[in-house]
């Protein structure tokens, strides 16, 4: 008697191949369970065996990356690079403690989240450029609700901050009504009739050229539609990059974050070491980097690494106690580590 295994329409070679990789639905076919519950149970160990391989791989490269490519920061008083990589340590350097401090005060958080750096080191860039005062308008490009667009509303002559707020995409950071009523959101008093909530793609601002001081969007360019149809070759972001660079004066500053594969894999939407210079900044025409790119992580941030399916993606779900030890800086998707990218730009 011929045993048939009831494992989808494959043909026989990808059957094998499924019981090699789980030798334990032998005893499902065995035992006459139907195919649909087979099919499942494979996918469900498919999943299993990959999120195990994933990690495996992740950690041998962490691994790697600490005995071979060793990076500290020693001297918390030094001034803080721009165009790099988030690190643990930027905790505690002076000048970012400073801003995250000032940020922390006013929205009550007290954790370790690589948004706060994202915010605390666009100010820091905008400080440090002479932009953050009461004379610059500035844009902020697929912005949401993020606390931050407050503070800089109470520090800028202006601020317009623009996302889709459809309702639909990304819609508990991005409300449908927030443009009507942010003070609704607004996590401490700001100056009202300096914030200014649009409407608005991305990628086609509905601005004159040249009619801002600063720009800024933070880790929200990468999950912008090419406009075709699909993600492919970032070009989404691209083209929303070359719209802020449109729409800055001369001499305006972009400030962007967005996410970075620090193991380089390839990915539609993050970037890694070759993509983020041949998708994003090398097509840029009249945006330049303030200062080198600099791509290296430090060996304590590599000991930080999480989940991004347990943590990040329920970060607002978890306990304060549990949040206050668990810092999210380095991420593990799978096989994919990725953390936060600052690119400070001037236009020409």
């Amino acid at each position: 008697m011929s045993l048939q295994i009831p494992i989808n329409n494959l043909p026989l070679k990808s059957k094998i191949y499924a019981i090699r990789r789980h030798p334990s639905i032998i005893k499902d076919i065995v035992q006459g369970k139907g195919s649909s519950e087979i099919r499942s149970k494979v996918r469900l160990l498919d999943e299993k065996l990959a999120e195990r391989q994933g990690e495996k791989e992740t950690l041998d490269f962490v691994s790697y990356l600490k005995n071979n490519s060793p990076y500290n920061i020693t001297n918390p008083n030094c001034q803080p690079k721009l165009n790099r990589l988030c690190y643990i340590e930027d905790w505690e350097n002076s000048e970012i403690k400073e801003a995250l401090t000032e940020l922390q005060k006013l929205s009550s958080g007290s954790f370790i989240h690589r948004k706060d750096w994202e915010w605390a080191l666009g100010i820091i860039a905008m400080r440090r450029f002479g932009k953050l005062n009461e004379k610059s308008t500035a844009i902020g490009v697929g912005v949401g609700r993020e606390e931050v667009l407050f503070y800089l509303a109470s520090k800028l002559y202006h601020l317009y901050a623009t996302d889709i707020y459809d309702g639909n995409s990304w819609k508990n950071f991005a409300p449908s009504d927030f443009p009507e009523n942010p003070k609704k959101y607004a996590p401490f008093p700001y100056k009202e009739d300096a914030l200014t909530v649009l409407r608005m793609d991305g990628t086609k601002l509905k601005f004159p050229s040249e009619s801002f001081d600063i720009a800024f969007s933070f880790s929200s360019i990468e999950h912008f539609d090419s406009g075709g149809g699909g993600k492919n070759n970032h070009s989404g972001a691209l083209r929303s990059l070359r719209e802020i660079e449109r729409v800055l004066k001369p001499g305006g500053l972009a400030v962007i974050t967005t996410e970075y594969i620090i193991n380089d894999k390839e990915h539609p939407e993050f970037f890694n070491k070759r993509t983020i210079y041949s998708d994003l900044i090398d097509k840029l025409e009249r945006l330049k980097l303030v200062e080198p790119l600099d791509l290296r992580i430090t060996t304590k941030t590599l000991d930080t690494v999480i989940d991004f399916f347990t943590i990040d993606l329920n970060w607002d779900n978890m306990d304060n106690d549990y949040k206050k030890t668990h810092p999210v800086i380095l991420i593990r998707a799978r096989n994919i580590l990725f953390t936060s990218i600052m690119l400070v730009f001037r236009k020409k």
